[in-house]
């Protein structure tokens, strides 16, 4: 783990690092049902596309997903907490597709760091490269992001902010979205990703739910596709 931690410009280098998409995190191959749910729907516009991505951001990733992470921030590095935390939030994937990005998401995290030196020394991220525990993308981001000294409502932030742009990406490589519009997106509602971050920092666990109706059933449907771009 780096010694550096505690410095504050090279822990905002490594969130950096962490967010950029070149980094190997697995989040590109998965579109949240995003893939699906835009096949069926072939006249969905700009608008439309903004409306989806945004409404999984504020009621299902923020109130959930970003809230685990604020909370494995705060629980690292007890691997038995963390653990909790993997055991909670796996309750709320109730489906395959929601399952398998949020755990593939987190094993690739985990490897990746363990692979680039950024924690080369984590009880909790042996554990789920060991397979001894899911290793939820939620719970490896904040147990990482505090491990690197990067401030909790960064990490959260960034959380929030990454999956936003991989499902925007996602319209993009799939012909339905111009990348310039989808940069559009991202800075017009900027503030408003500031704000689900800071009310995830705040939520308790206890507090925690998660309502994407459309996309869930996307990605459900999206299971069964012969042909498909996405994992999810």
């Amino acid at each position: 783990m780096p010694a550096i931690a505690t410095e504050p410009e090279v822990a905002l280098l490594l969130w950096m690092q962490l967010q950029d998409s070149a980094f190997p995190a697995g989040r590109m191959v998965h579109s949240q049902g995003l893939e699906q749910w835009l096949a069926e729907r072939p006249a969905a516009g700009e608008a439309e596309i903004a409306a989806a991505v945004l409404g999984y951001l504020a009621d299902s990733f923020a109130p959930l997903d970003a809230t685990i992470t604020a909370a494995a921030w705060r629980a690292a590095p007890n691997r038995e907490s963390l653990r909790h935390l993997d055991q909670l939030i796996a309750t709320y994937k109730l489906f395959d597709n929601a399952r398998t990005a949020s755990e593939s998401a987190g094993r690739q995290l985990a490897a990746a760091a363990r692979h680039t030196g950024l924690a080369a020394q984590h009880p909790y991220l042996d554990a789920v490269l060991e397979g001894a525990t899911p290793g939820h993308g939620a719970v490896v981001e904040g147990a990482l992001q505090a491990a690197l000294g990067i401030p909790m409502h960064l990490a959260v932030l960034g959380s929030i902010r990454s999956v936003m742009a991989s499902m925007l990406s996602a319209a993009v490589r799939l012909g339905r979205l111009g990348p310039l519009r989808s940069q559009g997106i991202q800075a017009g509602t900027a503030a408003l990703v500031a704000d689900l971050a800071r009310a995830a920092c705040t939520r308790e666990v206890a507090d925690v739910w998660s309502v994407a109706p459309a996309l869930e059933i996307s990605g459900m449907r999206h299971e069964t596709r012969a042909s498909r771009l996405f994992a999810t």
